[in-house]
């Protein structure tokens, strides 16, 4: 049943997402048309600079299994410290769909599904038990 469920949330989020595509498209097409800005030259810095890896997040296999179907957005943002980065926002036939992911230090990564505000999936990358 719960496959099923997962199913169905997937083929309709395909399905509004689809429906985005075409204005998308077109608004895309029209940016393209205008002349690109000339470019500038820029100095290489003498000074290196190392990516940043600290986590935004405490993302641990502990705080992802507290994570259930159903939850509130708002328990779930509690779990992890914060609201997340938001990566999917729309809505259809009255019903709002979003995801949100967590991402940790070396890019461990909870993934959320939420509809009305309720978790309807997660996932998780790089967290061992």
């Amino acid at each position: 049943m719960k496959n099923l469920l997962n199913v169905g949330f997937v083929a309709l989020l395909l399905v509004v997402l689809g429906c985005n595509c075409g204005d998308r498209l077109k608004e895309l097409s029209k940016k393209g048309e205008s002349t690109p800005p000339p470019a500038t030259k820029t100095e290489p810095s003498n000074s290196t600079t190392k990516a940043s890896t600290k986590a935004e997040y405490e993302v641990t296999m502990a705080k992802y299994e507290q994570v259930k179907i159903g939850m509130k957005k708002g328990d779930v943002e509690n779990i992890f410290g914060g609201k997340g980065e938001e990566y999917y926002s729309g809505t259809g036939g009255g019903v709002s769909f979003t995801s949100v992911k967590w991402v940790g230090e070396k890019y461990k990564t909870v993934l959320v599904s939420f509809k009305n505000d309720k978790v309807t999936s997660k996932s998780q990358v790089g967290l061992n038990k």
